[in-house]
């Protein structure tokens, strides 16, 4: 997830905004059939007695716990048989559905929409403000409007590309795959998860160097030059920028292997 650092600059112009509005309109249509399920409903594996339980279109779960969901987020420690086809975690005992090409793209269009979104660009706009780093949008209002606008776009462009058309070019699965508890010390399980910002799993399922990822940070931030303001369009900004995309995305996939522990533990009335 790219940041902002660098020295003061100069004041946001209005005429500089890219258009956010129109580039969130084209993601939100791009994401919207991700909304529905795509998933068929399973059939029993006989005849039941009971006429309810042979419609019902909820997924096995792989033991016999409840499959706990907390902001979308299963917490288990049951998990369904077999994950959502958009479902940005797989979990250990989940099976992952094959990805086309369009699953690909609107996977990351899907993850465009998320709330959580929103999160590294106020991050970002917010260092930049206090540092008055790149990009110069000043440290008014406006250029903390500017920085987050700019951080908001560049994400964007950093998954549609990332986990989207080169996911498809390169073969990848931009799925993060989770060890959980159990499998592993806690340090097994963090030094798993943060080398799948290096390495990334093929279609067929062997492990790659993760060219999609790492290519999609770096298409990311040199498009973004083209509407950060003119003090900020250099290529030491796109590089460093860069940099922090890769430690960022490090640090978000141990995000997304902790996090389930965490909410499970916060919200363990529900277990």
């Amino acid at each position: 997830m790219p940041r902002a650092g660098g020295r003061l600059g100069v004041s946001i112009r209005a005429q500089r905004f890219p258009p956010f509005a129109h580039i969130a309109a084209l993601c939100l249509a791009l994401a919207t059939p991700c909304m529905a399920s795509s998933d068929p409903p399973d059939l029993p594996d006989a005849p039941q007695a009971n006429a309810a339980a042979s419609t019902s279109t909820s997924k096995p779960s792989t033991n016999a716990r409840r499959d706990n969901v907390v902001f979308g987020v299963h917490v288990g420690l049951g998990y369904p048989a077999e994950a959502g086809k958009y479902d940005i975690i797989i979990n250990p005992g989940e099976r992952a559905q094959p990805l086309t090409a369009k699953d690909k793209m609107l996977y990351a269009a899907h993850e465009d929409i998320q709330l959580y979104t929103l999160t590294p660009a106020l991050v970002s706009a917010g260092i930049g403000q206090i540092t008055g780093g790149d990009p110069k949008f000043g440290t008014d209002a406006g250029g903390f409007g500017g920085r987050f606008g700019a951080g908001m776009l560049r994400g964007a462009t950093d998954r549609l590309s990332g986990d989207g058309w080169l996911a498809v070019v390169f073969h990848q699965d931009p799925r993060f795959y989770r060890e959980g508890e159990g499998h592993g010390t806690i340090m097994d399980r963090g030094l798993h998860a943060a080398r799948q910002t290096i390495l990334r799993r093929n279609d067929d399922g062997d492990e790659r160097i993760n060219a999609s990822g790492i290519l999609g940070h770096a298409v990311a931030n040199c498009l973004a030059l083209a509407y950060y303001p003119s003090v900020s369009q250099h290529a030491s900004v796109a590089a460093r920028g860069f940099g922090i995309a890769v430690a960022g995305d490090a640090g978000s996939k141990l995000f997304l292997e902790f996090g389930p522990d965490i909410l499970r533990v916060a919200f363990r009335h529900n277990q």
